[in-house]
C-alpha cells in the first residue's frame, strides 16, 4: 500500500501539516504547486528532522541520509527546484564482511546454492511471510545470514527474520504462489524494465550535502512555515499528521483513538549514525562504496560508508567514513571496528568523530507495521479531511516518499490501489 493515509477535500485549499521533515516538507512542496495555501507546523527551530548537513571543522557530516536513489519523480523534483545533482563515484566496489575481510558479496557458493534452487517453488506469500522464510529454501541458512541480511539491513536496519515480505516486495500484490523462484525473479525484473531509463540516474547527493535539498524546500515554502509551533492540534478543515508514528499517534489520541491505537503498534529500531575524519586510509575500503556487516562478525556496526570515495567532491582532502549501528556508539566502539579493518589504525590516527543517536531511528518494516498501515487505511476510507504520512507509510526511501506525496497531491481521494 505506498499510499499516503486519508484524504483531504481539494475543495478545500487550507491545508495544515504537521511536522517540517521530509515527509512534511516534500508534502507541503507538491501541495503548493497544486495551488493548496500550506501551514506547516514545526515544533523545534529547524526543519529538516533527522536529515541534517554539519559542516564541521574538519569536514562535512551527515547526520542520517547521505545520499538519494532518483526515480523519475525525484529526477523531475530536483530540475523544479533548480538543483544540481552531485552524482556518486562510478563503479565503486561493494563489500560484505566475510570471515574477517571485506569481499565482493558475489561469491561462487552463493550462485551455486540459488542456481541449484531456482526453479524450486517458494513458499505461500501470506501476511504472515518474512523476508526470511520466504528466501531460505533457495539461499539457506548461511547464505541468508551473510547475504540477504546485510543488504537489506543496509536499507532497513533489521535482519531479514524481521522484515514483512508483502512490504518489502509491494510489486507481489495480491499474488499467493509463485511456481518457482525464477518467475519471482523473472517479475522483480519485468518491473525493474517497466521503469523508465533516467538521463541522470543512481545514488546522488548535492554539493554541500542532502542539507542542500532541505534548504531549498524550505526557501520555496519559506512563508508557509512556523517554527517553534505552540498551536495545539485541531481537526478543522484539511489536516496532514507529518511526524514519526509515536507523535502521530499522541496527536491524534483526543480525536481518532483507532487510529492513534494502531500508530502506536508501529515499531522503531534504534539508530546512530557515527562520522569520523582520520589520518589515513583504510586500506580494505579503497575505492569503495563501504562495507555491509552481518551480525555477530565481532563489528558493533552494520555497516561502514567511504565517505570520500563516494562524493569526493563534498570530502576533499578528507579521509572521512560514516558507522551505522543499531546502538549508540562510543569512541573506543568506533575505534574497535576500525581497528578490525586496519589494526594499524588508533585514537592518535582520529582528526574528529561525531555521533548522532536516535531512539526512534527507522520503522521497523515487520508485520506489526504491515497490519496496522493495513488497518489504517480500512479506518481512513471514512475520512475526508486528515491524512497521514511519513517513512512508516509509503516506503521507507526518500524517492518512495517523494513519488507518495506528488500522486497524493494530484488526486488525494484516489484509494484504487487499496
Amino acid at each position: 500500500m505506498r499510499r499516503i493515509i486519508g484524504k483531504i477535500n481539494p475543495e478545500d485549499k487550507n491545508v495544515h501539516i504537521w511536522g517540517a521533515g521530509f515527509s512534511g516538507l516534500i508534502l507541503g512542496y507538491y501541495l503548493k504547486d497544486q495551488g493548496y495555501n500550506i501551514t506547516i507546523h514545526e515544533k523545534s527551530n529547524r526543519v529538516g528532522g533527522k536529515i541534517q548537513t554539519k559542516k564541521s571543522g574538519t569536514g562535512l557530516v551527515e547526520k542520517a541520509a547521505n545520499a538519494l536513489y532518483l526515480n523519475q519523480d525525484g529526477l523531475d523534483l530536483l530540475r523544479e527546484l533548480k538543483l544540481e545533482p552531485l552524482p556518486a563515484s562510478k563503479k565503486l566496489k561493494r563489500f560484505i564482511m566475510l570471515n574477517g575481510k571485506p569481499k565482493r558479496p558475489f561469491q561462487f557458493g552463493l550462485f551455486s546454492k540459488a542456481a541449484r534452487n531456482v526453479y524450486k517453488k517458494p513458499p505461500l506469500v501470506t501476511d504472515g511471510l518474512t523476508v526470511a522464510d520466504f528466501f531460505r529454501p533457495l539461499m539457506g541458512e548461511e547464505n541468508l545470514k551473510n547475504y540477504i541480511s546485510p543488504v537489506l539491513g543496509g536499507i532497513y536496519a533489521v535482519p531479514a527474520e524481521q522484515l514483512h515480505f508483502k512490504s518489502i516486495f509491494p510489486q507481489v500484490g495480491k499474488k499467493a504462489q509463485f511456481d518457482s523462484y525464477w518467475s519471482f525473479f523473472k517479475m522483480m525484473f519485468s518491473d525493474y524494465k517497466a521503469k523508465p531509463k533516467l538521463e541522470i540516474g543512481g545514488t546522488i547527493s548535492f554539493d554541500g550535502g542532502m542539507q542542500t535539498l532541505i534548504n531549498r524546500l524550505a526557501e520555496v515554502l519559506k512563508n508557509d512555515i512556523k517554527l517553534n509551533s505552540k498551536d495545539h492540534l485541531k481537526l478543522r478543515g484539511n489536516t496532514i499528521i507529518c511526524t514519526d508514528a509515536i507523535n502521530a499517534a499522541e496527536l491524534l489520541k483526543e480525536y481518532r483513538p483507532e487510529l492513534s491505537a494502531e500508530l502506536s503498534r508501529i515499531q522503531y529500531r534504534e539508530l546512530s549514525s557515527t562520522t569520523i575524519f582520520l589520518k589515513r586510509e583504510i586500506k580494505s575500503l579503497s575505492k569503495s562504496f563501504g562495507v555491509l556487516i552481518p551480525k555477530d562478525n565481532g563489528y558493533h556496526s552494520i555497516g561502514i560508508l567511504n565517505n570520500k570515495a563516494i562524493f569526493p567532491s563534498n570530502n576533499e582532502n578528507v579521509t572521512t567514513y560514516t558507522l551505522i549501528s543499531p546502538k549508540n556508539l562510543t569512541k573506543d566502539e568506533v575505534i574497535q571496528d576500525l581497528s578490525l579493518l586496519n589494526p594499524e589504525i588508533t585514537i592518535q590516527d582520529v582528526d574528529h568523530i561525531e555521533t548522532t543517536y536516535w531512539d526512534k531511528g527507522l520503522p521497523i518494516y515487520d508485520l506489526h507495521l504491515f497490519l496496522s498501515v493495513k488497518k489504517m487505511h480500512q479506518l481512513a476510507i471514512k475520512e475526508t479531511n486528515l491524512a497521514i504520512f511519513g517513512n512508516y507509510v509509503a516506503g521507507i526511501s526518500l524517492r518512495e516518499m517523494i513519488t507518495a506525496a506528488k500522486n497524493f497531491s494530484r488526486n488525494p481521494l484516489d484509494y484504487s490501489e487499496n
